[in-house]
């Protein structure tokens, strides 16, 4: 039995083996792979602590890394944070801090006051009298009120004192036009209305290609209880649609309705960037840390070597190998044509071979953004969660790192991408930084493809079908060159031992019996 616990170490999460210098009750075992297992495990049901505040933090915290349910929630106060500041340290944060800052349109109070985004905040009070317009029934007084029913308390989800300077009528009518000018984005966005092209002309071509974008950056939010709001107005019955077709396009590149439910039964999210990471997780549990705890498996340790590498952050951190270099050994990518299992990533290990099965992603001019953002709202502080975003990003790091990886990727129809060439893919994963990762769901996809590689017979195998059976003319050369080789073996035995003269006529005599032999009449 080895207990796990959460921390940090080097600016990686990690599961550390004591809890307060007592063992967990509730610890995770692991077995060593089997010839065809899939690489998952189970997370048991954490005891709720004694009644401490620190605690209690502690326990929630646990909870959420090791995917368990968390039922009770802490009563802290979350807010709309602002990026960690660690992020924007350092050359690649001096060279990702463009994609944390809004570049056509601010939303919220963080940029509201800046004058190079001045021309959308024109274009809001055109989206806002577009949406009073779609909304059956509704004036633009009903609008003001319904927001400033929750204005208080959608006041209070600001960092303090980033809202003092707006009183509740101004502060209200910010949330009103900001929150209008998202819906009626989206709106546009996933029924083909044709006023998108609005965005043409108040904001230009450029602008337009950037609303996305600026849509989902972390201080950019509003609350979605300002959205919820709206969304009942203009979409009684419709707005889990609506968000599901505008999610699955961020996602698969297309416009369509699938059964996944992007508004939960239990919480409000903060945000529309919390919301819109709960529904990418859903599809990116990585089949190695789901939360439905009856598809997963118990493993339990036998090797001392997996109980020491609990205390080695450098190899429970260390990547494995990319998409080609994995082709090598054997373990082929595959899609997962069930895009509603709530598996991103999953590993199998058979008899002579293994597969890496992912999901189907999109990546276009947005998509470095919306993931750099989604991986600085997990960093924040006061802020439970899993790493999931950040880990599915180091193992796709892992992945591709040069172009024929993300060509494989692509052949195989796994990932889409409009940047052009597959080296600003590449270029792209190299760029975004993950510097916290969920090392008990990463570890265990890394330990299992690193025990299919180091067994000799999976890889000789898997040369063997790389080198002589990868085409056709492969193969025929091989069979050839197998039967030059065994006629060759025969003529040099046969003149080395040739037959007995008297053999000759016993040979001939056997062939003509054949030849001449009837076969069995069939029973009637």
């Amino acid at each position: 039995m080895h207990a796990v616990r959460s921390g940090y170490h080097a600016g990686c999460a990690v599961m550390h083996p004591w809890h307060d210098g007592r063992r967990f009750s509730n610890s995770v075992e692991m077995d060593l792979m089997s010839e065809s297992e899939v690489v998952k495990i189970e997370m048991r049901d954490i005891v709720q602590p004694a009644n401490n505040v620190n605690d209690g933090v502690v326990w929630e915290w646990e909870g959420c890394i090791r995917g368990t349910e968390i039922t009770q929630r802490s009563q802290r106060k979350r807010h709309i944070e602002k990026v960690p500041p660690l992020l924007l340290k350092g050359p690649k944060g001096e060279r990702n801090r463009e994609y944390y800052e809004p570049a056509v349109v601010s939303l919220g109070p963080y940029h509201h006051t800046r004058d190079d985004l001045a021309a959308a905040e024109k274009y809001k009070l055109i989206t806002l009298d577009e949406f009073r317009l779609s909304c059956v029934h509704s004036s633009m007084a009903s609008l003001y009120n319904k927001v400033f029913e929750v204005v208080h308390d959608a006041r209070n989800c600001y960092i303090d004192g980033s809202t003092d300077e707006y009183n509740d009528e101004e502060f209200n009518r910010m949330m009103l036009r900001d929150g209008c000018f998202i819906l009626f984005f989206i709106d546009c966005l996933t029924s083909g209305n044709s006023k998108l092209m609005l965005n043409n002309e108040y904001l230009g071509a450029l602008g337009f290609a950037n609303v996305t974008r600026d849509i989902f950056l972390l201080e950019n939010q509003i609350p979605f209880m300002v959205l919820q709001v709206l969304l009942d107005l203009r979409y009684p019955d419709r707005g889990e649609e609506i968000l599901n077709k505008f999610f699955n396009y961020l996602n698969y590149g297309e416009i369509t309705t699938r059964e996944e439910k992007v508004l939960g039964d239990t919480k409000q999210p903060l945000h529309l960037l919390e919301l819109y990471r709960s529904y990418f997780i859903s599809l990116s549990c990585s089949g190695i840390g789901s939360n439905n705890s009856s598809k997963l498996k118990i493993w339990r340790k036998k090797i001392d070597a997996d109980v020491n590498e609990d205390w080695n952050y450098v190899k429970r951190n260390r990547s494995f190998a990319s998409v080609t270099e994995l082709k090598a050994k054997g373990i082929f990518v595959k899609r997962i044509y069930d895009e509603t299992s709530n598996e991103d990533i999953k590993f199998h290990s058979r008899c002579c071979y293994g597969e890496l099965e992912l999901v189907r992603r999109a990546v276009y001019s947005n998509s470095k953004a919306i993931y750099l953002n989604m991986i600085a709202y997990e960093m924040c502080p006061h802020n439970p969660n899993d790493f999931r975003v950040s880990t599915y990003i180091r193992v796709m790091k892992s992945l591709v790192i040069q172009h024929d990886d993300v060509k494989e990727l692509r052949n195989n129809n796994i990932l889409l991408h409009s940047l052009g060439r597959d080296e600003e893919v590449v270029k792209m994963y190299d760029e975004i930084d993950a510097p916290a990762v969920n090392l008990y769901m990463f570890n265990q996809l890394r330990q299992g493809i690193e025990k299919h590689c180091n067994n000799k017979y999976k890889t000789w195998a898997a040369e063997l079908i790389n080198v002589y059976f990868s085409s056709p003319w492969k193969t025929v050369a091989l069979l050839v060159a197998t039967a030059i080789l065994f006629t060759s073996f025969l003529q040099t035995y046969f003149s080395i031992k040739p037959l007995p003269d008297d053999s000759n006529g016993d040979i001939l005599k056997l062939l003509r019996r054949c030849v001449h032999s009837k076969p069995p009449s069939a029973p009637a």
